[in-house]
């Protein structure tokens, strides 16, 4: 239910009415010379749509006062409006904002220290990268995580590294890709011999989500694994993997070893896919070889059409016709 929100604003005491909550926010947002007071009681009092019109009017202030109603709203609250406020963190200078990111970031709720590490990614300052690696070990989401892990491969973030390469180890596998992906980033191919490390000693929806990471980012990077001075320990993990008892792993490393332009990455994708039991993943082998263009698509596709597998023969039809 709306608030009533009387005199209405720009309006004279007789023309008073009653404004929703998405009204008063609009005119909150486009009214000028609102006083921080004002935003403050609004941002605190108001609903969803007042409290993010009022944090943002008191953003786009950015002066002494709009940062002293944040601080605030910060420290005295209800979680909903110190979420909102917190948002809005990035809009300020840096180190005259401080106390507000320390009070934000230490803030009992999730919601308000989720908000306050979303504004560090909008923070163009090291010392924000630094900020994040401290946060990093107590952020429960991984989505959230992963998110960091993207943000400091895209700033450059190596001397975060360490922290990187840990999160390979990750429970989650979104977080274990973006580890991948942000290594590859950071270090280009001498990222691969790690890598293939983490392949190897992790298990199950970890590994692959790792082999999917090494294949994405290789290929949007122009990284040649078959040039590199690592091919081979990627390898013996792509052998490891195209024999896991998992079919996502299975899945997973036939991308890579497709995409691998190296003889002993055809010999291997062509013996796992003779040696697949499963029908389904054996399709799936067979239309990633195809459509990568690997040496052993066309033995493979001529295998496929004399099968007796229907899943597999329907596949090899389509992709034949597809060629054709």
């Amino acid at each position: 239910m709306s608030q009533s929100y009387a005199p209405a604003l720009a309006q004279t005491p007789d023309r008073a009415r009653r404004l929703t909550d998405a009204q008063f926010a609009h005119r909150l947002h486009h009214l000028e010379n609102v006083s921080a007071e004002a935003l403050h009681a609004a941002l605190c009092y108001g609903q969803r749509a007042v409290r993010q019109s009022a944090a943002e009017s008191l953003a786009q202030q950015a002066d002494s006062e709009a940062l002293a109603a944040l601080h605030k709203a910060l420290t005295s609250c209800t979680p909903a409006a110190r979420t909102a406020a917190a948002r809005q963190l990035a809009a300020f200078d840096w180190d005259d904002a401080q106390p507000l990111w320390s009070t934000a970031l230490c803030d009992s709720d999730p919601q308000v220290r989720m908000a306050a590490i979303h504004a560090l990614f909008e923070v163009d300052a090291p010392e924000a990268l630094d900020l994040l690696a401290e946060q990093y070990s107590s952020v429960r989401s991984p989505r959230l995580r992963a998110a960091i892990l993207e943000h400091w491969a895209e700033r450059g973030g190596v001397i975060h590294l360490d922290l990187v390469r840990a999160a390979l180890d990750d429970p989650s596998p979104h977080v274990c890709y973006a580890a991948a992906t942000a290594m590859l980033d950071l270090l280009a191919e001498t990222a691969l011999a790690p890598l293939a490390e983490a392949v190897q000693r992790r298990r199950g929806e970890a590994r692959a989500a790792i082999l999917r990471g090494i294949f994405n980012a290789t290929n949007y990077l122009g990284i040649q694994i078959a040039e590199s001075a690592d091919c081979d320990a990627v390898l013996d993990a792509l052998e490891i993997a195209l024999r896991d008892s998992e079919p996502e792993v299975r899945r997973a490393a036939v991308w890579l070893a497709a995409w691998i332009a190296h003889p002993r990455a055809a010999s291997l994708l062509e013996a796992a896919y003779r040696a697949e039991s499963d029908p389904e993943v054996q399709a799936h082998m067979l239309y990633v070889t195809v459509n990568l263009n690997a040496p052993s698509a066309p033995a493979l596709l001529a295998h496929a059409l004399d099968s007796a597998e229907p899943i597999l023969r329907d596949q090899a039809v389509f992709l034949a016709q597809r060629k054709a």
